[in-house]
Formats: structure tokens, C-alpha cells, sequence
């Protein structure tokens, strides 16, 4: 939710903090909210200084966090108000309690609002909220062999594989939209078929090698042979999800035209997702899976250097995060010295809505 925050009011790295309270102010006006009741509560969630200009929060922390969480959900309903909604939160299994909180209050206060809310998560994820009428559950089941099929042929651009090899994706995916994309693109790019008289031919047998047996076989394949990507993925998985173009080219040892080659070799090859253009530009893991095989493929001891490293950064080069998220080096620390055995088995999550003194 801060996150959120900060990026619609347009915060830059290197803004300072009357910058960032002028946004807030802007922002809060647009959506008609007054600012002596919220500015206190958003700036202390954003760990922003409060100026003389406002009266300090003096409720106790608890009352402070529900005022807060409080103050968010009108703010969302406010500018549903201004244009209509559509909000998309993914893979509420690794949310954080205080999320999954402010979400339920949302919920529950939207049905008249112009607010279309998506919320993804695995069957392990149960939702504390009620049941409501305006709240619809839907199961997204594996796809059918039919499915699969035509989603290789829409892959392909219409140029048909052989049928074993549409056969051998089928059976190995095992319905899994992820599985069916990432092995039709393997064998794409590989030497196992080449395109003749409008269609694909077989260039050699189709052995059991020929396809991997699992998911992380396949992205590793994939991996493998984008020689300078692999090693950008390597390191952008240890940095997270998602990670600004700025911190990956400040952790990285190696030349900017080199990683810029890397980067370019993975956006071409769909497995990152870019926002903006260097150095203002975003990555993104195309999925978790893909950041959780490049992690993986590191050796342990190579995993600690790259935490130790990148909390050394943080602390040199990026002060104004460390100070308003300070979890953020406490994680590094802690993977280097406890490394996880995936990249999402262990999240530190460290809420300001919390006023746990375990939790500070």
C-alpha cells in the first residue's frame, strides 16, 4: 500500500521532503480530502517529517493505525468518485496481515462504488472477509488438452508444430498456462524443429530429452542460453520481483553496456517486463517462478555476496530508502546470514501500520 501511495503521487528517488509533502497535499486536494485530518496520518505512514503547519498525531498507536487504514479507504473511494476504478492485487498468499486488512475494509465499503477490484491468490490463500453479493469467486482450473493445444497454435503464429511435439508440450505441461508458453518458446528457439513449406519439421527424434520434464527445467534451459542475461536474471532475482534500473546497475560489477545487453536479451525474450526507459526504467519478472529458478541457480555462497553487497549499496548510495524502509536492509542481512531455500520462502515484512513493539 505505500508503494501504491508513492507511486501515484509521482514520488522520485531523489525528491526531498517538502517535494514529497507538496504531492501528498496535491493529491489529497484532487480527491477533496481534508488535509489537516489525513496529511499527519499519510505522512507518519510514509515516514514523512510533519511541518509546524500541522498538528501533531498525539492518539495512541493503535487508534492511529485504524484512522489510517481509515484514511486510505476514502481516499480510493474519493477518487472512484472523480473516474472509475480498477484496482488488480496479485498473489494475496504472500500479503502482509495490515493488506489484507485495509483490502477487507475496501471490500466491504465498495458496493456502490465505481471501484472493479481483482484479487488473485492460491487455493492455500482463505479470505477473512464475509461473503458478500457483490464479491464474486472464481476457480481458475487447469487448461484442457484443447486449450493447450490452441495456445501453442496461437504461439506459433498459425504455423503448426508436428503433432508429436504438440503431443510431448501437452503431456509434460500438465495444463499449465506458464509450462505451455515457456517449453513452446524452448522449443522455438531451439534446433529441434525448423520451418519449411509453412509449417515446422522435425530436425533430428524426438527423444525424452528433447523437452523438460518440469517447469524449472525449462525456464533454466531458457536461461542458460542467454549467455550475459542469465547472469542480469541471477542478480535481479536476489533484488527482487521487481527492482529499479538505477539499484541493479549500482549492485552490478559489470559494464553498464553489458548489463544494458543483458537486460535487452531478457525483455526480448519475455521473461522481464520493462517500464520507462535507463536509467528511470523498472524490471519486472515476467513470473515468480522465473525469479525463483534464477535464484536457485546460484550457488549459496554466491547468494550471501550478492545480499552483502547489495545492503552495502543500499546503506552507500540509496539513504533516503534505507531510512523510510529499513526492513528493507534488515532482509538482506538476514538472507545473508540465513539464506532462504527460495526466494519467496522467507518474507520479512514490516508493516508502519503495525505499532508492535516485536514487529519495530
Amino acid at each position: 500500500m505505500i508503494e501504491l501511495v508513492e507511486q501515484g503521487l509521482g514520488f522520485k528517488p531523489h525528491d526531498d521532503p517538502e517535494s514529497k509533502l507538496r504531492r501528498l497535499e496535491a493529491g489529497l486536494a484532487y480527491a477533496k480530502l481534508s488535509a489537516s485530518e489525513v496529511v499527519p496520518l499519510i505522512a507518519a505512514l510514509l515516514s514523512l517529517p510533519l511541518p509546524d503547519r500541522y498538528p501533531p498525531l498525539r492518539q495512541s498507536p493503535e487508534l492511529q493505525r485504524k484512522q489510517t487504514m481509515e484514511a486510505l479507504v476514502a481516499w480510493t473511494l474519493a477518487l472512484a468518485e472523480q473516474q472509475p476504478l480498477v484496482m488488480l492485487y496479485e498473489d494475496l498468499h504472500w500479503c502482509d496481515p495490515s493488506t489484507v486488512e485495509i483490502l477487507g475494509l475496501l471490500l466491504g465499503q465498495s458496493p456502490t462504488a465505481k471501484v472493479l477490484t481483482l484479487l488473485t491468490f492460491r487455493p492455500s490463500f482463505e479470505p477473512p472477509w464475509p461473503a458478500r453479493s457483490h464479491l464474486t469467486s472464481l476457480a481458475v482450473n487447469r487448461l484442457s488438452r484443447r486449450q493447450a493445444t490452441n495456445m501453442i497454435g496461437g504461439m506459433t503464429r498459425g504455423v503448426p508444430l508436428p503433432d508429436a511435439v504438440v503431443q510431448r508440450i501437452v503431456e509434460r505441461a500438465d495444463g499449465v498456462p506458464l509450462f505451455v508458453e515457456e517449453v513452446t518458446k524452448m522449443v522455438l528457439e531451439s534446433d529441434l524443429v525448423a520451418a519449411r513449406d509453412g509449417r515446422y519439421e522435425l530436425t533430428g527424434p524426438l527423444t525424452e530429452l528433447a523437452i523438460p520434464s518440469t517447469l524449472q527445467d525449462s525456464l533454466m534451459a531458457r536461461l542458460d542460453r542467454l549467455d550475459a542475461g542469465k547472469e542480469v536474471a541471477q542478480l535481479g532475482a536476489v533484488l527482487g520481483r521487481e527492482f529499479p534500473y538505477e539499484l541493479l546497475r549500482s549492485v552490478s560489477l559489470q559494464e553498464e553496456a553489458g548489463l544494458n545487453a543483458g537486460l535487452a536479451q531478457l525483455v526480448d525474450a519475455e521473461l522481464f517486463y520493462q517500464r520507462g526507459t535507463p536509467p528511470a526504467a523498472t524490471y519486472t519478472f515476467k513470473h515468480a517462478l522465473i525469479q525463483d529458478t534464477a535464484y536457485q541457480s546460484l550457488l549459496k555462497s554466491v547468494r550471501q555476496q550478492f545480499h552483502t553487497r547489495i545492503a552495502q549499496v543500499l546503506e552507500e548510495r540509496f539513504p533516503e530508502r534505507v531510512a523510510a524502509e529499513p526492513v528493507v536492509i534488515a532482509a538482506e542481512v538476514a538472507r545473508r546470514l540465513w539464506p532462504p531455500p527460495s526466494a519467496r520462502a522467507t518474507r520479512l515484512t514490516s508493516s508502519r501500520l503495525t505499532s508492535s513493539p516485536a514487529n519495530r
